[in-house]
């Protein structure tokens, strides 16, 4: 009986190195262009994985802390990550034979009716009391086709892709917060502009109501000035709550009520440039393509699975133990018990479930590739946006400097006026507006370049890259 146990154990781990059915996962060929469409910084800053520090800026530093430490969504994708890494050692539990003890204490009583039961001279024999029992029981299956392989191939692969997810969730988070602290910035830039705008108006109408008061102005002069006034008025009076409504963003993406956060209000200069690199790298650059492909191998796996299910699966089963009605003889040979032997189970009919399952499997491959695909040219038109919002933005800025210092020069020489008695203070602020509303435009325009700079910071990944994750897909 040893004899034929070994050999039939032997034999079952030499057919479980069989074969395993099913494609294995090949990375697809992303088919990137040679370069972006719009043109790249060659000397820019590279991007690291804390990619905020390179701008300096203590304040922005504390908010992405803050957002790392406390972001909901953040703790929401690490959760997701735990509980794949849960399920994938279970199903890596299922490569492993499986072995339980149990012990038992019953009582019973046999019948005398039964027809089952003993009789001698007419009397049937009966049993009552107590039975005590201890049995291992050991199950294993056999790996024949790689069922077990490939779930545990396709489990990994989900892991990898809830750790890309989350990796992808920080990249997205921290852009997001810079965008919002930028955003903010720029407003206050934008305030400074407009309460000038507006001081200058008031300065006007001043001018122009004595103006008028002597007789020396039209109502429609002076209602002119005046409405001027007033629009200057709704634009201070609209800026808080567009601030406070960047202020609640801050918040709610650093985890905080908006009471909490305080900020202080700083100019802002002119983004630093960041090299974008190859469009080629963006699959080593972007964590939420990786994560397109780790769905695809997991999906690659599945099809291994259901191609499985159209052959035999065995499993080894056996139990060793003993029984016996007297605790103290418990433990001797006579009450040994032990059974072993493989059990097999063929599909015959399934109605057309396997086939169904099959089909399934290679759609959600297909399915997983063409999102892959989707998701890289919606990577590289986001690279190419930015770079365009960034090199649009910048000459509109240099356009608009150009036209601040003419309209300067040409303030300069209306005080100059002024102060000689040539012309009215009237003059003077009519000069002003171009400068003052240029002023308010370049603030804007420089919200907007940060806005961009943040856009390409997401589009690049964030400064993460395949050599520093836990994972790397298609490498």
């Amino acid at each position: 009986m040893n004899t034929k146990f070994f050999l039939t154990l032997t034999l079952s781990a030499a057919l479980a190195a069989c074969t395993t059915l099913g494609p294995n996962y090949q990375a697809p060929a992303t088919n990137a262009p040679a370069a972006y469409r719009a043109a790249s910084p060659v000397a820019g800053a590279e991007l690291q994985r804390d990619w905020w520090l390179m701008f300096g800026d203590a304040q922005l530093n504390a908010l992405e802390a803050q957002a790392l430490r406390a972001s909901p969504t953040l703790a929401a994708a690490a959760a997701r990550v735990e509980r794949a890494r849960a399920v994938f050692g279970a199903t890596k539990a299922d490569e492993l034979p499986r072995l339980d003890i149990g012990a038992s204490e019953t009582g019973l009583r046999t019948s005398a009716k039964s027809v089952t039961t003993p009789v001698l001279g007419g009397q049937a024999i009966t049993f009552e009391g107590w039975q005590t029992a201890v049995q291992a029981n050991l199950s294993w299956e056999i790996d024949l086709w790689g069922r077990v392989k490939r779930q545990a191939e396709a489990s990994q692969a989900q892991l990898d892709a809830s750790t890309l997810d989350a990796a992808a969730a920080r990249v997205a988070l921290t852009a997001d917060v810079a965008a919002a602290y930028w955003q903010w910035r720029a407003l206050a830039d934008e305030a400074t502009a407009l309460q000038r705008v507006r001081d200058s108006r008031a300065n006007a109408f001043k001018v122009a109501q004595t103006r008028f008061d002597a007789g020396s102005s039209t109502t429609q002069d002076l209602e002119r000035v005046r409405a001027e006034l007033a629009s200057a008025d709704a634009d201070v009076a609209d800026l808080p709550r567009r601030q406070a409504l960047a202020a609640n963003q801050i918040a709610a993406l650093t985890g905080q009520a908006a009471a909490e956060l305080k900020l202080q209000a700083t100019t802002l200069a002119a983004p630093p440039q960041i090299r974008a690199g190859l469009p080629s790298e963006l699959l080593q650059r972007r964590p939420d393509l990786a994560q397109s492909l780790a769905q695809l191998h997991a999906a690659t796996a599945q099809v291994g699975i259901a191609e499985a299910a159209f052959y035999p699966s065995i499993r080894l089963t056996g139990s060793f133990g003993y029984q016996s009605k007297e605790l103290g003889d418990l433990v001797s040979a006579p009450a040994r018990l032990y059974n072993f032997g493989p059990s097999i189970s063929l599909p015959i009919f399934e109605g057309g479930r396997n086939k169904a399952n099959l089909a399934g499997a290679k759609a959600q491959v297909d399915e997983s590739l063409a999102t892959f695909r989707g998701r890289m040219l919606q990577a590289l038109r986001e690279v190419d946006d930015a770079l365009a919002e960034l090199q649009g933005r910048a000459a509109v800025v240099d356009a608009q400097n150009r036209t601040l210092a003419s309209s300067g020069q040409a303030l300069t020489v209306a005080k100059s006026r002024y102060d000689k008695g040539a012309v009215s203070y009237l003059d003077v602020t009519e000069a002003e507006r171009t400068p003052l509303a240029t002023e308010r435009a370049l603030a804007q325009l420089r919200g907007a370049q940060w806005a961009a700079t943040a856009q390409l910071v997401k589009a690049l990944g964030g400064g993460w890259t395949a050599t520093n994750a836990e994972v790397a897909q298609g490498s």
